[in-house]
Order: structure tokens, then C-alpha cells, then sequence
């Protein structure tokens, strides 16, 4: 049983990992390694929570603010 926790938490932090390039390569159109809020603006749900997820508030989104 333990077994099948851990593979099932791997499994969903793999996942997020994915997600996370998965957005990363679709709105990162200057390939600078972040999301701006205009590159953001294509996305309406991600618009929606930018200021949220921009934790250190520098108008860009890094791959460790979208992990959390």
C-alpha cells in the first residue's frame, strides 16, 4: 500500500512538471525562460491568477512561480 502511494504521488508531481513546460513552451513567445503579462494574456485562466502566481511581483512569471 505504501508502494502505491508513493508511485501515485510521483505520478502527480511528474505531471505538474509536465504541465508546467507545457505552458512554458506555448506562451513564452520571447523564449526568455518566463511568462510576461502580455504573453500571459493569451491565456484566459492563467490572466486571471498572474498577479497570484507572481510571487516576487516582477511582472513575469518564472518556471518556480508556476510550480507553486
Amino acid at each position: 500500500m505504501k508502494n502505491l502511494i508513493a508511485i501515485t504521488c510521483l505520478c502527480f508531481a511528474s505531471g505538474s512538471a509536465f504541465a508546467q513546460e507545457d505552458i512554458m513552451d506555448a506562451l513564452d513567445a520571447d523564449n526568455d525562460g518566463r511568462i510576461s503579462v502580455e504573453e500571459a494574456s493569451s491565456d484566459a485562466a492563467l490572466s486571471s491568477v498572474f498577479t497570484e502566481l507572481d510571487v516576487n511581483k516582477d511582472g513575469y512569471l518564472s518556471a518556480s512561480e508556476l510550480e507553486s
